[in-house]
């Protein structure tokens, strides 16, 4: 064997190595993603459970919130809207003097 074909021999076993190296590196690289993705799934899962929960609270909440609404309570709110109309007809009355 000649320098020349040392030369080359060590030059490729340079490459190799160094190629192997990055290979290991990048291996490493996708387990460590890997397990960042798994996490955030999970992460993503816990939160759209934890949000299906409040949706249903806040759905079971509307509904008591109806419930509870009494007649005098319904009654109340209508005759204060009829008052804020009457005081509405009196101010486009006076504008219109």
């Amino acid at each position: 064997m000649t320098g020349k074909d040392r030369t080359i021999i060590a030059d490729f076993e340079s490459k190799l190595h160094r190629l192997v190296y990055e290979y290991k590196q990048k291996e490493e690289l996708v387990r460590e993603l890997s397990l960042r993705i798994q996490e955030k799934e999970n992460l993503l899962q816990e939160l759209q459970l934890r949000c299906t929960a409040l949706e249903k609270s806040y759905n079971d909440l509307k509904q008591a919130r109806v419930i509870s609404l009494s007649d005098a309570a319904i009654g109340d709110t209508k005759e204060r809207i009829s008052k804020l109309v009457r005081e509405i007809d009196r101010c486009i009355e006076s504008l219109k003097k």
